[in-house]
């Protein structure tokens, strides 16, 4: 198999946002120095993938070597927690005060603690 610029931005690359106080994103690649953001999620999740395949076309042109991405087939991204009506209701108020799913709310306080 020819690993070219497609085979590569097929891989199942994942992608970290983070929400900064002044409300903009920024994002990066896991396992590369591939970085990016944007005012909105929508636009950082959009200049990563712009960002990727820059980085990805850099790399197959100057002949360097590419970490692809960790097999994650095992992993399907969710958990479930039980909490109490009055914590839940703080998150969703949180979530609506940040603009933000109580899902991505969670997921960033998760990467802040291990980050």
């Amino acid at each position: 198999m020819i690993k070219d610029l497609q085979y590569y931005l097929s891989l199942p690359w994942q992608f970290e946002f983070t929400k900064h106080p002044d409300g903009k994103y920024s994002a990066r690649v896991e396992g590369l120095s591939c970085y990016s953001g944007g005012d909105t999620l929508e636009e950082a999740s959009k200049e990563i993938q712009v960002a990727l395949e820059f980085y990805l076309e850099s790399c197959l042109e100057d002949g360097m070597p590419i970490i692809e991405p960790e097999d994650i087939s095992n992993a399907n991204g969710r958990i479930s927690i039980r909490t109490s009506k009055s914590t839940h209701l703080k998150l969703l108020k949180l979530a609506a005060k940040e603009n933000v799913s109580v899902s991505h709310l969670i997921n960033d306080a998760i990467m802040k603690q291990y980050s």
